[in-house]
């Protein structure tokens, strides 16, 4: 990354990596012990003890915004259900942010998704049922209630 916050340098999958570290160390340092999978076969990437009992079961997903540009991320229903203890974590790298900002967005909102959030059913086409989100000029508003620190307050 250059000092003006041009993430172009990291490829997709380096930059997928490098936001779950991210997201990793961010509920680390809220003081929540996060546990990582051996394998990456069901759609988890992050699990997140919440302590009584509780874990919250992550998802991870980058995405590179560059001005008035928008794009999309999903989740495919097979490995994301809408449980209370699912959540997309979302870390947006924008062009002109020195930070990636991150977003924790609680499996339950696919149940009544509103815009920016959509429920793809894809029926008769080849492509798997999935869960998305667009993101677009007004990404910053549309997930500000999102916020990750927001929500770990919330769920301590």
């Amino acid at each position: 990354m250059t000092s003006n916050g041009d993430w172009d340098a990291a490829g997709t999958r380096l930059l997928g990596a490098a936001a779950e570290m991210i997201a990793a160390a961010r509920f680390a340092l809220a003081g929540l012990p996060v546990y990582r999978p051996l394998a990456d076969d069901r759609g988890v990437d992050l699990l997140v003890d919440l302590g009584a009992g509780r874990h919250l079961v992550v998802q991870v997903k980058s995405v590179r915004v560059n001005a008035g540009a928008g794009t999309y991320v999903f989740m495919s229903k097979k490995h994301f259900p809408l449980e209370e203890h699912y959540a997309l974590c979302l870390v947006v790298f924008a062009h002109a942010d020195p930070q990636p900002r991150l977003f924790l967005v609680p499996a339950t909102v696919w149940r009544s998704p509103v815009r920016p959030f959509v429920d793809h059913h894809f029926a008769g086409l080849k492509s798997p049922p999935e869960f998305g989100l667009n993101i677009n000029k007004t990404w910053r508003q549309d997930l500000a209630a999102w916020e990750l620190d927001q929500q770990i307050s919330q769920l301590m």
